[in-house]
């Protein structure tokens, strides 16, 4: 079986200078009635949240600022609002645009989604780092994408775990619906979403922010550079032991938290 570390990050062994008390918006994906992918006894939304509080209290150990989009199981700063529960294609778009707005509000540094994989296919397995290459700080985005992805393969086997390397992705045309090309939402440039399509697509315009009679709306992006780690496939059994193992996950948390501040140790300010 894998050795298992869960000592605290030596950041005099990986030569990572302490932040500077830049600020980082750790985004654990999914919550309240999203639960994103579950098999082999792993639920996404939980095991997310679990390692955004993992990589929360490293990354305040190596003296950087951090904000959490949500701090328990239900969704994000979108649910508190006042504006009621809708369901569906409104109620994710809206939570996601207000994990968005936050990390804008607070002047992050950098914005990091922490996923898990699902697939049908059970053997699919590994790690992978999206970034979006069609928005401003594209260049950042893929730099910190590889760094991230590098940092959490090698932390991974440096703790002896074996994990498949996947790479980085750029997620400019995840999904092609009609002939339009849509990236992760959390990731992508600004775009125009018509009434149309939200109806079109089971959605309630109301929900979204369209008042009486508006035909458009236009979301916001990251005013920073910005990635999704998808750390390991709920649905490969191997995997989802690796997420239930307690080494394993600190070992994942510590290869997140490297990425992150040596990609912003090299950042100007």
């Amino acid at each position: 079986s894998a050795a298992t570390f869960a000592a605290p990050l030596d950041l005099s062994r990986v030569a990572v200078p302490p932040g500077d008390g830049a600020l980082v918006v750790i985004d654990p994906g999914h919550g309240g009635d999203e639960v994103g992918a579950a098999a082999n006894g792993v639920v996404e939304k939980d095991s997310n949240l679990e390692m955004g509080r993992r990589v929360e209290r490293l990354l305040a150990q190596a003296g950087y600022r951090v904000l959490l989009t949500r701090h328990d199981a239900g969704r994000a700063v979108a649910d508190v609002d006042g504006a009621g529960q809708p369901q569906g294609f409104s109620a994710q778009r809206r939570d996601l645009q207000a994990r968005i707005d936050l990390a804008n509000a607070a002047g992050a540094a950098a914005f990091v989604s922490l996923h898990s994989n699902g697939l049908n296919d059970p053997s699919a397995n590994g790690i992978e780092t999206y970034y979006n290459a069609a928005r401003p700080f594209s260049a950042q985005s893929r730099l910190l994408a590889q760094t991230v992805q590098g940092n959490v393969i090698a932390e991974m086997a440096r703790s002896g775990y074996r994990v498949s390397d996947r790479g980085t992705l750029d997620d400019a045309c995840l999904r092609a619906f009609q002939g339009v090309c849509f990236p992760l939402f959390v990731l992508g440039p600004p775009r125009v979403t018509t009434r149309d399509e939200v109806l079109r697509r089971g959605g309630d315009p109301a929900t979204l922010g369209f008042a009486a009679g508006q035909d458009a709306i236009a979301s916001r992006a990251t005013q920073m550079s910005g990635v999704l780690v998808e750390l390991l496939f709920v649905s490969n059994p191997d995997d989802a032991r690796l997420l239930a193992d307690d080494g394993a996950r600190e070992a994942l948390a510590r290869g997140v938290v490297l990425g992150v501040s040596r990609f912003l140790a090299e950042q100007p300010r």
